[in-house]
């Protein structure tokens, strides 16, 4: 099977796990002989080393988005005509050299939805790969559709002047649908009225080549905690930070991730206003070395104040053996369960926060009872799996669902609890 993704990064210029899950599917459908050809933006993060001769690999940076530097960009009109026009040509290009079976599209944000248009006016199969909210922030952030937003005469004119598209396409039956969660499938038709015809949940998944299983072993509490992802004033590291400030003088708190430097300033600002710029530590590492990190932490926070459309971080500190605790927000509360795999607490609260880092560090029976729980879902949700299930769908949509649709994967609590295999 031949398969074209389109998304708006693509490691390793990336920013989260949304990108890091493509990856990772589209390596094991590789591995498994389809051919992968990826169209992406010519986005990139500094410092960051691409592999060589990628676009001999299939990989084109070629496209163009309205986000730069963490930035939306609203630029002048002949500007916004000049990337549609070139994006345009890019996914022409793209489709002639690619020839593909099924077209995978994964994150749209900030980016030219009329590619969408362009793809389904061809009818090609389409499977969509949603993972967070881009159907519903999607429409606001083209700075190109936005201008014709409500003003169906106008598009119509425009489009047939210009020769390029100039609104995003009616979506519901525009291909399959495969959510992260069920909570962004219900806000896909709640807030952006897309509710598709054909649509699956796959349930995300850590990489076992990353985060191998480990033997739960009792560690002795040194007061380390550790938050990993965006810096990004939604995750809740000031609310971390607060709690370290209510905690003994030895508790530790390292972040690790990348973000802009003007919430990386505010932080420091926090840091300092609280005393605690000793205690708290700012580091980057890849993938590869995260599991180092999760297991010399006693418990991973991970107090996010918004809806997570999933929430990896939680499933590969569950792989590394360390308890969680987290807030349950979103798509993450479908496999967050208060003291069975993981302490919630009330989002924004850092009083309530410090209160379940100190009844972990307090009652190690109840650490071991969470992480137990923790590595009987990390096996759950694996990369392998979610892999299995995106072959499965692409393959029923490159068919055009002649035999029938594949079969839903389990609810992760279902699978935990031994009432079922989670995989199609």
């Amino acid at each position: 099977m031949r398969i074209l993704v389109i998304s708006n990064m693509y490691p390793p210029h990336h920013l989260g796990g949304y990108e890091l899950s493509c990856r990772d599917v589209m390596d094991r459908l590789r591995a498994r002989g389809h051919e992968i050809t990826v169209l992406t933006t010519t986005m990139r993060v500094g410092g960051v080393e691409e592999e060589p001769n990628e676009r001999a690999h299939g990989i084109r940076r070629d496209l163009f988005f309205y986000w730069e530097d963490h930035e939306l960009l609203s630029p002048p009109l002949r500007r916004r005509l000049e990337i549609e026009r070139a994006n345009r040509e890019a996914l022409r290009s793209a489709l002639q050299a690619a020839r593909p079976d099924v077209v995978s599209v994964w994150n749209m944000g900030a980016m030219s939805l009329g590619l969408l248009t362009s793809l389904v006016e061809m009818d090609i199969p389409i499977v969509f790969a949603v993972c967070d909210d881009w159907l519903v922030y999607g429409p606001h952030l083209d700075a190109w559709s936005r201008l014709f937003a409500g003003r169906k005469w106008l598009a119509r004119v425009a489009r047939s002047i210009l020769r390029v598209p100039t609104a995003p396409p009616a979506l519901s039956d525009a291909g399959a649908f495969c959510f992260v969660t069920d909570f962004i499938r219900r806000r896909a038709k709640e807030s952006a009225r897309v509710d598709p015809r054909i649509s699956t949940v796959v349930y995300s998944g850590i990489d076992r080549a990353d985060f191998p299983p480990v033997v739960h072993d009792s560690r002795p509490w040194t007061g380390r905690l550790l938050c990993v992802g965006r810096l990004d004033e939604r995750k809740g590291l000031d609310i971390a930070m607060n709690a370290l400030a209510q905690l003994p003088e030895g508790t530790t708190l390292e972040i690790l991730g990348r973000g802009d430097a003007a919430h990386r300033a505010r932080l420091d600002e926090i840091a300092n206003r609280l005393g605690i710029a000793q205690r708290v530590h700012f580091n980057v590492a890849p993938r590869s070395d995260l599991k180092d990190h999760y297991r010399a932490a006693d418990v991973v926070l991970f107090p996010v104040l918004w809806d997570e459309p999933f929430g990896l971080v939680p499933i590969e500190a569950m792989a590394c053996a360390t308890p969680v605790v987290a807030t349950g927000m979103g798509g993450s509360a479908e496999f967050l369960e208060h003291e069975r795999n993981c302490l919630l607490t009330t989002p924004g609260d850092p009083r309530e926060l410090a209160a379940a880092v100190t009844r972990l560090a307090t009652d190690p029976a109840l650490r071991a009872r969470l992480v137990e729980s923790g590595l009987t879902l990390a096996d759950e949700l694996t990369t392998d799996r979610l892999a299995d299930t995106f072959e499965a769908w692409h393959v029923a949509a490159a068919d055009r669902f002649s035999n029938g649709r594949p079969r839903d994967r389990r609810p992760p609590f279902e699978g935990v609890n031994g009432k079922g295999d989670a995989a199609s």
